[in-house]
């Protein structure tokens, strides 16, 4: 039969007990390292009817206004050369 001092059996709980607190908190932080969202890149609208202009995240031709409900065109914001 093994003979274990209790100092020894108190060490062996308390070092088993830090390395599964270390593993989770390593797997943890792992774990939302690899779950990351990115945002998607925002779209400038202006609503033809109510003449509302919103942020849209869809890159589609068309958008949905969310004051009034009608559909409109994106809103060009690039400037025009002038020459």
């Amino acid at each position: 039969m093994i003979k274990l001092d209790v100092s020894l059996i108190v060490f062996i709980y308390l070092f088993a007990s830090v390395v599964v607190v270390l593993g989770i908190w390593l797997f943890m932080g792992y774990r939302t390292k690899i779950v990351s969202f990115k945002k998607e890149e925002d779209y400038l609208w202006r609503c033809g009817i109510c003449l509302h202009t919103y942020l849209d995240s869809k890159d589609e031709f068309l958008s949905k206004c969310p004051q009034c409900g009608s559909y409109n065109k994106r809103y060009n914001t690039e400037k025009t050369k002038s020459d």
